[in-house]
């Protein structure tokens, strides 16, 4: 460690008051501060030029010459791979930094564990897929291409840029294939933050005026605090099988209610939905999920069952929007209509997801179970009359859009 703390000094890194360490729970290193920082002051910053991405990678010598013997381009996500797949840790320019970097990662995928995707839960359950085709489609690829390359050192590399890259926004290369974007990079130092949603001080801004990557205060971060970033709003599953750990309290969690299911509910709890009802919640396209995060059922839920209780007047002619959209105050009696119906809907809800969790796997039982809790949380939520804890719509908080939108 005290090599690569050397080598980011004499590439001009500058972290002063920081120190990492391993924080308690075997989890890898952890960035600490060993002064205060005020909000908005700088704690990281680093020559752009310094960035691992694929512009940089492709233009040095060595992987021009590789890259040279065939004409098919590869993508930023393909060419990091390569990248450290190739690498020597003893004669590369970034020794000192492949020395630190984890020699395993306790990932589903690299553990070799393959969750049936029908036991996962709908929050995770495309991600999974996604990601198996994703390391399979890469590693073939690369294997084509190089083949004294294996499996398993393609697997690793993968997990290196998957589990330590980070958004930028990176200019296009005619050697990369940009057509899914190019916005990934891997910086030394700064991918030694660990995450935490909820306590994180660190802001990462790429400010390409003055050519440096920086990492800044958003609070005030006191003599002895690990120094968090967050990696996005991920509940547990999502953590897991793309980084390797769970949060404890993780106010990530969410559950997701497709139309389908939202329509069921809606008819056990007496609600007649037409063809209709089922016309305009298509054209309003508000999701229906929960989010632990949320004091209750959020504006997009209960718009959507507002919708399913209209009258076929109410909806004729468009009518709807002006109903939908308006400023005013939604009636009382509407309101309460609501509640009723959603308690109805999510006690439903919340006793299909317990008899599923029952008839799970051991190893996913704990994904199913935090559903369940974020069930509770929004039940919970109809304990109280106070119409100040309501959610508003977007336009009363003067939002652009609803927060529950997916990615």
């Amino acid at each position: 460690m005290n090599e690569f703390i050397g080598w980011c000094k004499a590439r001009g890194y500058k972290f002063d008051g920081l120190e990492i360490t391993c924080p308690p729970g075997n989890c890898g290193n952890g960035i600490y501060s060993t002064t205060t920082f005020r909000a908005g002051r700088p704690i990281i910053t680093l020559p752009e030029y310094d960035m691992i991405n694929s512009a940089l990678v492709v233009d040095l010598p060595f992987y021009r010459k590789k890259m040279a013997k065939f004409t098919e381009k590869l993508k930023p996500m393909e060419i990091l791979t390569m990248f450290f797949c190739f690498e020597d840790f003893e004669t590369s320019a970034w020794s000192p930094y492949l020395k630190v970097l984890p020699k395993e990662f306790d990932t589903p995928a690299f553990k070799g564990i393959d969750y049936d995707v029908n036991t996962l839960p709908l929050s995770i359950r495309k991600f999974w897929v996604d990601q198996k085709k994703e390391i399979s489609e890469i590693s073939e690829k690369l294997r084509r291409l190089f083949p004294e390359l294996t499996h398993d050192k393609i697997l690793w590399a993968w997990h290196v840029v998957n589990t330590r890259c980070i958004f930028v926004e990176n200019e296009e290369h005619d050697n990369v294939d940009n057509s899914d974007g190019d916005t990934i990079a891997v910086i030394p130092y700064v991918d030694m933050l660990n995450h935490d949603p909820q306590k994180y001080q660190g802001v990462a801004i790429h400010e390409k005026r003055n050519g440096r990557y920086v990492v800044q205060a958003k609070r005030q971060i006191m003599e002895g605090e690990q120094v968090f970033v967050c990696y996005g709003a991920h509940d547990n599953a999502r953590l897991l099988v793309e980084y390797g750990f769970t949060l404890p309290n993780n106010l990530g969690a969410k559950v997701l209610i497709p139309q389908e299911v939202l329509l069921t509910l809606a008819k056990i709890a007496g609600i007649a939905v037409t063809r209709e009802h089922e016309m305009v919640l298509e054209e309003v396209g508000l999701p229906s999920h929960l989010y632990a995060t949320d004091e209750g059922p959020s504006w997009s839920l209960r718009t959507n069952v507002r919708v399913m209780l209209l009258e076929h007047w109410q909806m004729a002619n468009g009518r709807w929007k002006k109903i939908i959209y308006s400023h005013d105050p939604i009636d009382e009696e509407v309101d309460q209509k609501i509640d009723e119906k959603l308690e109805i809907m999510l006690k439903e809800l919340r006793n299909g997801v317990v008899e599923k969790t029952k008839k799970m796997p051991k190893d996913v039982q704990w994904m199913w179970e935090e559903q369940v809790k974020v069930c509770d949380v929004a039940i919970e939520s109809f304990g109280t009359n106070d119409s100040s804890q309501k959610p508003r719509s977007p336009v009363e908080k003067g939002e652009d859009k609803e927060k529950g939108s997916e990615e």
